[in-house]
């Protein structure tokens, strides 16, 4: 009877421990109603994973729950299940592998690897020239072959005629900021920036010194240049280089916190006991729900609850355009509009609603993939619009290490309305900076003109550079420029080598 006693403990104790775990599961996992069978179609995404641990496979729920939420179709299948059949039904694909050991695959994807290597026989029944992809590579830094297996993936898809939609994503032992970097992503891709971000940055103060429009009487929207210093410490050069990111944690405008405080009768000026802020200012870093059942639900409750129940508003990126002995950080921010005429989250809160005075959270990332050349080699700059922030951190750089072999390429709209930082340029050209500058202004003409015209146009000397050891450092819009200029290198220089110049670091890309 003792012994039977004590089998029933430990029966007990073992459910009691499954139980434990199965509840840890599903807070860790997240609950969706994403399938595993055929989805395919122009709204669809295919989101697959290779994971060893879970981790990976837990990003990919993540991703796909994200893509859900902006009314895309996704389908979540672990790498080996993919066949080509499965390829060829989708024009885009994400794909969220981890590496482990000295680049070894998980054992839910070095199969497919393997399968459809250039050496397989199943080699030629990939024809992937219809797929856009990203990779999200999940590694651990200490290791030699950090995401190898994310690389090799990569390097499979371009060898079948696939194209990056953006350059591979590296997370170091799942460095937050990494994977903010592949959410914003998302958002970016899906066209729905009202996500909540997976990992809150962790933001410090900074004022906001001055800020002035660079195009007042363009037909193009506003883009405006900011300064910005810390509220707290003074900048030191160690605080970023050349390449590095801004995250902004951004805040709704003055007038649209007023409404929703007057729809449910509350009082703006409420203390919130828990941390002594006013209820206003609380609202203007969450989203407002704009739907007036959404609005109907929160009535009644008290305001400490409408602020726990409101998520905060998702960070926004933007590539920083000086460096720290410019004394003080600097973006260039264009003025997007939402489809009712509001102003865009991010954009609307730093040219608009902030005031020069007024403190923006802000936290500084490092981008490894877009910092400067280590050696001291030809460097050919391109980019659009407010892509030329990155180029100019980067010019700034080579002017302080005087190094004075630049090309750059820059395209707007009107070389009269839109030529931003026109007189900081020229006086490079004069003072021997740039060795080469050239302009696209793509309604200066009646024929539309853009940086990726110049380049075929200039292609023996593109050559020519790239011959002398010169880096390609590529700054601008996604969706437009950046596949407009992939397009034309890979005529110019062969994917292939434009493939090699990306994995020795010398094709670099910081696209948004």
């Amino acid at each position: 009877m003792r012994y039977f006693a004590a089998i029933i403990v430990v029966l007990l104790y073992m459910l009691f421990c499954y139980f434990c775990w199965f509840r840890y599961r599903q807070r860790q996992t997240p609950s969706l109603d994403i399938p595993a069978a055929h989805v395919g179609g122009s709204r669809s995404i295919l989101v697959a994973f290779a994971s060893q641990t879970g981790t990976a496979e837990r990003i990919a729920l993540q991703s796909a729950r994200q893509l859900q939420q902006a009314n895309i179709k996704v389908q979540l299948l672990a790498l080996n299940q993919l066949t080509p059949q499965i390829l060829s039904d989708y024009e885009q694909a994400l794909f969220v592998v981890s590496t482990y050991g000295e680049g070894e695959p998980p054992d839910n994807g070095g199969s497919f690897l393997r399968r459809y290597a250039k050496s397989s026989k199943h080699s030629k029944s990939l024809d992937l020239r219809r797929l856009q992809f990203g990779v999200l590579a999940l590694g651990d830094r200490s290791y030699q072959h950090f995401c190898g297996f994310g690389h090799n993936l990569e390097q499979l898809f371009h060898s079948h005629g696939a194209q990056s939609l953006f350059d591979l994503i590296e997370v170091d032992q799942c460095d937050e900021s990494d994977l903010r970097h592949w959410q914003y992503y998302l958002g970016q891709l899906t066209g729905e920036t009202q996500f909540t971000d997976w990992a809150k940055p962790e933001y410090q103060p900074w004022l906001l010194q001055e800020r002035s429009c660079l195009n007042p009487c363009s037909s193009a929207a506003q883009a405006f240049h900011l300064r910005l210093t810390p509220t707290v410490n003074t900048i030191d050069a160690s605080m970023w280089q050349a390449g590095d990111i801004a995250e902004i944690g951004p805040c709704n405008s003055p007038a649209l916190v007023q409404q929703f405080v007057e729809d449910l009768l509350l009082e703006g000026d409420l203390l919130i006991d828990s941390n002594q802020c006013r209820l206003r200012e609380l609202l203007q870093r969450r989203q407002l729900p704009g739907e007036q059942s959404a609005r109907e639900a929160l009535r009644g409750l008290k305001a400490q609850e409408i602020v726990a129940s409101l998520p905060e508003l998702p960070h926004r990126e933007y590539s920083i355009a000086s460096l720290p002995d410019d004394g003080a950080l600097d973006l260039v921010v264009r003025q997007m509009h939402r489809e009712d005429g509001r102003l865009g989250i991010g954009s609307g809160w730093l040219t608009e609603y902030a005031q020069p005075g007024n403190e923006v959270a802000l936290r500084i990332r490092s981008n490894p993939s877009f910092h400067a050349p280590v050696d001291d080699i030809p460097l050919i700059l391109i980019g659009n619009g407010t892509g030329l922030a990155g180029l100019r951190a980067h010019m700034h750089t080579r002017i302080q290490q005087e190094r004075r072999s630049n090309w750059l390429i820059f395209g707007e709209r009107s070389l009269e309305k839109d030529f931003f930082f026109g007189d900081e340029i020229l006086q490079w050209k004069r003072e021997g900076w740039l060795s080469v500058l050239d302009l696209a202004f793509s309604r200066d003409q009646k024929e539309r003109r853009y940086v990726q015209h110049l380049l075929l146009e200039k292609s023996a000397d593109i050559k020519e550079w790239i011959q002398r050891g010169a880096a390609i450092y590529v700054c601008g819009s996604l969706q437009g420029m950046a596949k407009g200029v992939d397009d034309a290198l890979s005529e110019i220089l062969g994917r292939e080598q434009l493939e090699t110049l990306g994995d020795v670091g010398r094709y670099c890309r910081d696209v948004y």
